[in-house]
């Protein structure tokens, strides 16, 4: 069975206005879609500081460190300023460690008590510091 001309093109016009409604419905579920997307997502520029250290992490090596041997246990340190205050130090000042600019304590035996990680009773051995003129006399005869 033949189709005539016109039945070919009735079947056309018909194919054409689903294929034309099949895609004007893709289109509009792909704005709603877009739609949706764009009212949860944010900008970098928009994030708060805390939201963006979220985000990502550092790396981070031992060459990065400076590393001093204390105690007979290898300390790292990042700080630039605190290596070479700790390098101009003699070597059997090493120990020690500064709580304020007039007393120092002994870093040897610190239990997790001490660095204030437990609970306990923690008794320390804190050193008062002297003069200028008597430092400078006891560091002369040490070195």
């Amino acid at each position: 069975m033949e189709l005539s001309s016109s039945d070919k093109e009735r079947i056309q016009h018909q194919y054409d206005a689903l294929a034309k409604k099949t895609l004007v419905g893709e289109a509009k579920s792909h704005r709603r879609t877009l739609a949706k997307r764009a009212a949860r997502e944010v900008t970098f520029s928009d994030l708060s500081e805390s939201e963006l250290a979220q985000l990502f992490t550092t790396d981070e090596y031992e060459s990065d460190y400076f590393r001093f041997q204390v105690s007979g246990f290898d300390v790292l340190v990042k700080n630039e300023l605190l290596a070479e205050a700790l390098n101009a130090l003699p070597e059997n000042m090493m120990g020690f460690i500064n709580l304020d600019d007039k007393n120092y304590m002994p870093i040897i035996g610190f239990t997790t008590v001490d660095l204030g990680c437990e609970r306990g009773n923690n008794a320390y051995n804190m050193v008062q510091k002297t003069g200028t003129p008597f430092a400078t006399a006891y560091i002369a005869s040490v070195k």
